[in-house]
Order: C-alpha cells, then sequence, then structure tokens
C-alpha cells in the first residue's frame, strides 16, 4: 500500500510499469508527445528509429515533462533531427511541497526508466548512442538508473542550478 498524505505519495511497492510514471516519445517526424506503453515490445510504432540517437530527459522536484527547462532541452534534441527523444515524467511523485517523498520516489522512477533503457538495448540500440539528461533530483534518476541495468550507461548528464555535471 502506498503512504499518501496531503498531496504527497511515498510508494511502498517497487514495481514497474506505474501508473505514476509515464514516457513520452517526441521524434523530429513526430514532435508531439506520444505515450510509450514499456509493455509494447515494438517501438518503431512510436516512431522510433534504430539509427538515431537516444536521449532521456528527466526532470526534478516539482517539474514536469513540459515544463521548463526540461522542454528547452526536448526542444534542442530535436532540432538535431538525429535523436529520439524520451520524457520521463514523474511529477506525481515530485511535486511540492513532498521533497521527503520525491527523494524516496526516486528509486521507483529510476528502475521504471531502466526498464525502457533496457527495452531500447534489447531492441538493438547502443549504450554509446543513448544519453540520459537529469535536471536536479532527475539527474540522480539518471545515476540510480544503473543499479537495475546489466549494461551499463555510457553518458549521464546531470544539471543542478547553473552547475552542469558530465
Amino acid at each position: 500500500m502506498d503512504f499518501r498524505y496531503w498531496r504527497c505519495v511515498m510508494k511502498r511497492e517497487m514495481k514497474c510499469p506505474d501508473s505514476e510514471v509515464n514516457f513520452f516519445l517526441f521524434t523530429p517526424e513526430r514532435p508531439y508527445k506520444q505515450w510509450v506503453h514499456v509493455g509494447h515490445r515494438d517501438l518503431r510504432d512510436y516512431g522510433w528509429k534504430l539509427a538515431r540517437k537516444n536521449v532521456f530527459i528527466i526532470h526534478g522536484f516539482n517539474g514536469t515533462h513540459a515544463k521548463t527547462p526540461i522542454s528547452f532541452l526536448r526542444d534542442a534534441y530535436l532540432s538535431r533531427k538525429d535523436y529520439n527523444v524520451f520524457m520521463v515524467d514523474w511529477s506525481m511523485l515530485s511535486r511540492f511541497p513532498c521533497y521527503m517523498s520525491a527523494l524516496s520516489n526516486m528509486r521507483l522512477a529510476a528502475q521504471c526508466t531502466a526498464q525502457l533503457y533496457s527495452l531500447l538495448t534489447q531492441a538493438g540500440a547502443l549504450a554509446k548512442m543513448t544519453t540520459c539528461v537529469g535536471h536536479s533530483l532527475g539527474a540522480h534518476v539518471c545515476g540510480m538508473m544503473s543499479e537495475h541495468l546489466t549494461q551499463k550507461q555510457y553518458k549521464i548528464v546531470g544539471k543542478y542550478s547553473s552547475i552542469v555535471f558530465f
């Protein structure tokens, strides 16, 4: 059973997929939000192309997949025309004023995102062509994904405030 108080949610069960961790794919041909169901095994149905690079963009505390600065990052990657852009939205688990819950819920967001990452690599995507970009707590989610992967990530870019970590 999840622990819910006020508007805060603290997930007790780490089970993916989870309705409060969502993935959206944007491609140069389909620059609009497409919800990706991790159980759907053929990502090509969403416009995903194996020949392209992949990027996971993960928002931080009190963010969403559609807020700035995340939307700016999405648009920058799409403008290059050679990326499949996956937006990770765990906003229901990371909203204000629930910082302590968000810290706990990062584990679930990381586990579910790692599941999608694994689906990509099983479809033939190379780790060298996949980047995880996280803002604030999203950067921690990128790092925590590795706990759930047998094939480790090649590149993680984390940003907090005006400091960028590579």
